[in-house]
């Protein structure tokens, strides 16, 4: 896990503790870039998982200072979907970054 990478995963995580306080079942953060999101093991139903993209784009645009869209065509086609744990959302959102000419690559 690369340095951008990990602060992602920190990033997902710390949203995820805050969200778990409203969710029916709280996602666990204990697992790190394990932890269910959505889909097989996870805890977010397709509302909650809106309300926590929303979220993490925000903290992404602020950490990093470059707006990126995690639910897109793009995120929807993929074989598997990067919503499924906090370490495939962190990937991605690591991907969506670079090509977006994040500078703290």
């Amino acid at each position: 896990m690369n340095l951008m990478n990990k602060e992602i995963v920190e990033l997902v995580l710390r949203v995820a503790a805050a969200q778990s306080a409203v969710l029916p079942r709280p996602i666990e953060i204990t697992k790190g870039a394990e932890a269910g999101l959505y889909g097989p093991g996870g805890v977010l139903d397709s509302m909650a998982l809106v309300q926590f993209i929303i979220e993490i784009e925000a903290a992404l645009e602020e950490k990093f200072g470059v707006t990126v869209t995690l639910a897109s065509e793009r995120a929807m086609s993929q074989r598997r979907s990067p919503f499924l744990t906090v370490g495939s959302l962190a990937a991605y959102a690591e991907e969506l970054l670079k090509e977006a000419g994040n500078p703290a690559q």
